[in-house]
């Protein structure tokens, strides 16, 4: 079979350079075969972790300790989850350290049996049955909070067992509707994660397929492999489906791709590169995470990876591990330079969950990475939905 997929959908509404449509559920009508399972042994459940995973989850974990003496693993900890009926911007901002917490909660309960812990996580969960709407704002935030939100909130209540119509309603009907962008390649993979988060968990089939269409699209559009792609990068599309040149390369980033969307600086361009890679490290770092969690829940549900989704995954991880290490013992970020700096602390995350996946086929810096003192010295809450890595994937 030809290797390289027009992996291009013509569905799902996106932005030409002027302006933003309203999003339509992803259609995959015009995406070509992928070699990947059709889901014949899908079972629904658990979003990342699978149920094996959990499981081993205990107290004699080396990381248990620092995890549970965290501010996330108080559980004890004064909260407040009074959130109206549309969530301000104000509460949008403290759903996002909430939803972090109580996914710390649910973690811990799985190892510690602690009920106090698996009320914490009702509790929140409880209160999000009456949302039915996010405040809007100029920069779109509210999207991105909402994606971060829904992964934490999703892997939660799948791990404590907690299931309540109302509550599956506001991540389908309020939340999933608002989880896509234009561009930029953290916010694709952190809806991308979040989508086929909701999907797996609430365990919809239109929407596992709408999920996976666009985790697929959007990891060809945001991580480039030279197998699949050729000498150009796969397109952005506008709102009637035609590749929109002018947002591919805002995408891309000032300097990186020619008007034919081939590399400024091919020499400098191996299979992997990421969109972001020109902005810093920290954002790399989290769109790629965001993507693997994407490819660990449909694994976990049974169905396999297409082949170049995780081509791209482990080239990418290859390409950017080698960069953060240079970084954390030099000091100096490798060419091309960066136009942000290394964007801060999330550089540093991310690579716990990679040796996850990739198990035996981890690249030589991400094994590397995963035993270094600035990542294992890092917060073990960790932050937005790149929570608890240590503890869950770090033994």
């Amino acid at each position: 079979m030809n290797k390289r997929r027009r992996l291009l959908v013509a569905g799902g509404a996106l932005a030409a350079a002027g302006g933003f449509a309203a999003i339509a559920p992803f259609a995959a009508a015009d995406t070509l075969p992928t070699d990947a399972d059709t889901g014949a042994a899908r079972e629904f459940g658990y979003p990342v972790y699978t149920r094996t995973e959990i499981d081993a989850w205990s107290t004699s974990s080396p990381q248990y300790g620092r995890l549970a003496g965290s501010w996330g693993g108080n559980v004890n900890r004064s909260v407040s989850f009074d959130f109206g009926a549309q969530i301000s911007s104000t509460e949008r901002d403290r759903l996002r350290d909430e939803s972090a917490y109580v996914k710390v909660q649910a973690v811990l309960w799985a190892a510690d049996g602690n009920a106090a812990r698996r009320s914490k996580v009702v509790g929140l969960l409880d209160q999000l049955r009456a949302a039915t709407s996010w405040q809007t704002d100029t920069a779109e935030q509210y999207r991105l909070v909402a994606g971060w939100a829904c992964t934490n909130l999703a892997q939660a209540a799948a791990i404590v067992g907690y299931h309540d119509s109302r509550f599956e309603q506001f991540l389908t009907t309020v939340c999933y509707p608002l989880l896509d962008w234009s561009n930029g390649a953290n916010w694709h993979g952190s809806f991308a994660d979040s989508r086929l988060a909701i999907a797996a968990y609430t365990g919809d089939t239109a929407l596992w397929e709408d999920a996976t269409a666009y985790f697929n699209q959007r990891i060809a559009q945001s991580v480039y492999h030279s197998e699949y792609d050729g000498d150009t990068v796969a397109p952005l599309l506008g709102a009637d489906g035609a590749p929109n040149i002018g947002l591919t390369r805002i995408h891309w980033r000032t300097g990186t791709l020619n008007a034919d969307l081939t590399p400024v600086e091919p020499s400098l361009f191996p299979d992997g590169v990421n969109a972001e890679r020109r902005r810093d490290l920290a954002h790399v770092s989290m769109g790629l995470g965001a993507f693997v969690h994407g490819a660990r829940t449909i694994r976990a549900q049974g169905d396999e990876l297409a082949p170049h989704a995780y081509d791209r995954l482990h080239a990418a991880y290859v390409h950017h591990a080698e960069r953060v290490l240079t970084y954390l013992e030099t000091g100096a970020i490798p060419d091309p330079q960066v136009t942000d700096g290394d964007g801060g602390s999330a550089l540093k995350m991310a690579w716990f969950p990679a040796r996850a996946f990739f198990g035996a086929d981890t690249p030589a810096d991400v094994l590397a990475l995963c035993e270094h003192g600035q990542v294992t010295g890092s917060s073990p809450v960790g932050g937005n939905h790149l929570v608890a890595e240590a503890f869950a994937d770090g033994a």
